[in-house]
């Protein structure tokens, strides 16, 4: 089943007087409970093309249609409303908040959503259940290592239980062994209904997708 298509996109840029092409004619359709890798050299449209699937970068041209839903069709807060239902964003840096806990930093997205504040919390335990923190949900941000703060950047990523999780470059400030780590919740995440698409230059973590997509000069190349 076709969980989103990509029609014929272009993001284009202007760069002094010069277009600048970051994302070429791209067309494409990923199914659902995949676990994608989108790879290719630095400048390449990765992380481009990460950000328009995910509603944050209008493409100049195209179409981005996610569960029969065109999303750039939609209005400001429709869009923002389809965001925070369908997709959790997981980033390099880490983007957590350090003079908050764990439990803080993960269930900062339910704060408008009109649960109480114990289930806010209980939401938050269980999710960093899942991403192996069950105690350290009292400490501070930066009392955990790299690895512990992607750990709840992935748990904060998942609160709302988005269908999609978008991840850029997350292993890039982790040492191999944490990376390994990280790449093991997400596979395990996948096998849980999950679909993941993840940017990424390491050739290694080919082994945990299900498809690898390579992108060169903004082109798809395979």
């Amino acid at each position: 089943m076709s969980l989103i298509q990509i029609n014929n996109l272009i993001k284009e840029y202007k760069s002094g007087i010069e277009k600048v092409t970051a994302v070429n004619n791209i067309s494409l359709e990923i199914k659902q409970g995949e676990f994608i890798s989108l790879m290719g050299e630095s400048g390449s449209g990765k992380s481009t093309l990460l950000t328009m699937l995910g509603g944050l970068n209008k493409p100049t041209k195209g179409k981005v249609i996610i569960d029969e839903i065109d999303i750039y069709n939609l209005s400001a807060n429709s869009l923002a409303d389809f965001r925070r239902e369908y997709i959790g964003f997981v980033f390099q840096s880490f983007q957590l908040i350090p003079y908050l806990t764990v439990i803080e930093n993960v269930q900062l997205p339910l704060a408008t959503n009109g649960h109480s504040k114990k289930l806010q919390a209980e939401l938050a335990s269980s999710i960093i259940n899942k991403v192996h923190l069950e105690s350290k949900g009292k400490r501070l941000i930066n009392e955990l290592s790299g690895g512990e703060q992607q750990r709840v950047a992935i748990a904060r990523a998942l609160i709302n239980d988005p269908l999609i999780l978008l991840t850029d470059e997350p292993t890039g400030n982790l040492d191999s062994k944490t990376s390994e780590d990280i790449m093991n919740i997400f596979r395990e995440l996948n096998r849980l209904g999950k679909n993941i698409i993840m940017v990424t230059h390491n050739s290694d973590f080919k082994k945990y997708s299900s498809r690898n997509i390579h992108l060169s000069d903004g082109k798809l190349i395979c």
